[in-house]
C-alpha cells in the first residue's frame, strides 16, 4: 500500500513511497512534507508522548513530587531551625550584660551561658502598671508589643533577669523603626531600677557602616553602660544626640536619623516596662543599695556590691565576730542603724 504525504505548508497529499523532491502546488522541498499515519492500522496503547496531555500530566506529577519532597524536607529541618532561632535570641538577650559577664556572648556560647544563668527559671511577663502576667516570655516576639511605635496598652511585656557575681540584672526588649525598616533590642538594668548595666541592638535594613553600627560597633552599646532612665526619680530616659546634654550617648557620624530612631526606641520601649521599674525601686534591694545597707547580706564596701561576707576597713563586724583578716563571720553590721543583721 502506498504510504501519503502532506505538504505542511499548502496541505497538497502525495501518496508513493516516499514524498516528492518538490511540492507540485508550492514549490516546496520534500523536506516539508510529513508521513500521514494509516489509519487503517490499530491505535498504540498507552500515552502519546508526544502529545500534549502527557506534557500536561508528566509537569502535574512532577510539581507533586518537588512539592512533596520541600514539604518533607521543612518538617525534618524545622527543629533545628526553630533551635537556632532560639539560640540567635538568647545571644541578643544575653549581649546586653556581656560586659558584667566579662566575655563576648556568641551564637556559639549563648545555650551554655544561658543555662549557667538558669535563665529559664528567672523569668517573669509584666503588664503596663508593672503587674505580673502569666505567660512565657520568652516566647513572646517583641515586634507584637507595639503599635505605631508606641507600647499597646494590653502588651505583655517580657523580663528576664541575670543574676552574675551575686547582682541581679533586668533585661527588657525593645522595638522600633529605624531609618529604612526595624530596629530592636534588648537593655539591661541594675538593681536599682534605673542605672543601665548593658544594651544590645539589631537592625533589619539599616545602611552598612553608618546605621548599621547600632549592631556592628560594639562601642555603641558599650557607652550605655553607667546611663539611667531616671533622674531625681522622673522618667528621662537616656537620649542618643551630638548635643552637650546630660545622660547621653554620642550620635552616630553619619547616622543621625538612626541614632534618633534608637532614642526614640528607648523611650517608647521603657515607657512601658515603667511601672515595673518603679515597683523595682521600691523594693528592698533597691533601697539597700540607694542607702549603701546590707539588708540580710553583707556589702562590700569596695565594690559597693552584697556577697555572703563583708570585709570592712573598720567597724563592719560585730564584736567578736571578726577574724584577723577583718572578714565578718556569717554576720554584718548594718552601717545605717548598727544593728547586727543575719
Amino acid at each position: 500500500m502506498a504510504k501519503k504525504f502532506r505538504c505542511t505548508v499548502c496541505g497538497y497529499i502525495h501518496e508513493g513511497d516516499k514524498a516528492p523532491a518538490e511540492c507540485p502546488v508550492c514549490k516546496q522541498p520534500s523536506s516539508m512534507f510529513e508521513e500521514i499515519a494509516d489509519e487503517s492500522k490499530p491505535a498504540k496503547k498507552g500515552l502519546n508522548t508526544n502529545s500534549n496531555v502527557y506534557t500536561i500530566v508528566y509537569a502535574l506529577i512532577l510539581t507533586v513530587l518537588v512539592a512533596v519532597l520541600l514539604t518533607v524536607a521543612a518538617v525534618g529541618l524545622a527543629p533545628q531551625q526553630k533551635a537556632n532561632s532560639d539560640n540567635e535570641k538568647k545571644q541578643q538577650i544575653l549581649s546586653a550584660v556581656a560586659e558584667k559577664l566579662g566575655k563576648e556572648v556568641t551564637f556559639t556560647n549563648a545555650a551554655d551561658i544561658w543555662s549557667e544563668l538558669d535563665m529559664d527559671n528567672n523569668t517573669l511577663v509584666v503588664d503596663v502598671n508593672g503587674n505580673t502576667v502569666d505567660a512565657n516570655a520568652f516566647s513572646i516576639e517583641p515586634k507584637s508589643l507595639f503599635k505605631g511605635g508606641i507600647v499597646k496598652d494590653d502588651a505583655q511585656l517580657p523580663v528576664f533577669k541575670a543574676n552574675i557575681a551575686g547582682n541581679t540584672y533586668y533585661i527588657m526588649c525593645m522595638y522600633g523603626s529605624g531609618l529604612w525598616d526595624a530596629i530592636w533590642g534588648y537593655i539591661a538594668v541594675e538593681a536599682d531600677g534605673s542605672t543601665i548595666a548593658g544594651a544590645s541592638f539589631d537592625h533589619k535594613g539599616e545602611t552598612a557602616g553608618l546605621g548599621a553600627k547600632i549592631k556592628d560597633d560594639p562601642n555603641f552599646a558599650k557607652a550605655f553602660i553607667g546611663k539611667t532612665i531616671f533622674t531625681n526619680g522622673e522618667f528621662a530616659p537616656v537620649v542618643v544626640t551630638k548635643k552637650n546634654v546630660d545622660n547621653k550617648v554620642d550620635a552616630i557620624t553619619g547616622a543621625t536619623k538612626t541614632s534618633d530612631y534608637v532614642g526614640d526606641m528607648i523611650r517608647n520601649s521603657l515607657t512601658g516596662y515603667m511601672a515595673y521599674l518603679l515597683s523595682i525601686q521600691g523594693s528592698e534591694q533597691a533601697q539597700c543599695n540607694k542607702e549603701q545597707k546590707c539588708c540580710g547580706k553583707c556589702k562590700n564596701e569596695g565594690e559597693g556590691q552584697c556577697a555572703g561576707k563583708c570585709k570592712d576597713n573598720a567597724e563592719g563586724c560585730g564584736e567578736g565576730q571578726c577574724k584577723g583578716e577583718g572578714e565578718c563571720c556569717g554576720q554584718c553590721e548594718n552601717v545605717e542603724s548598727n544593728n547586727v543583721v543575719e
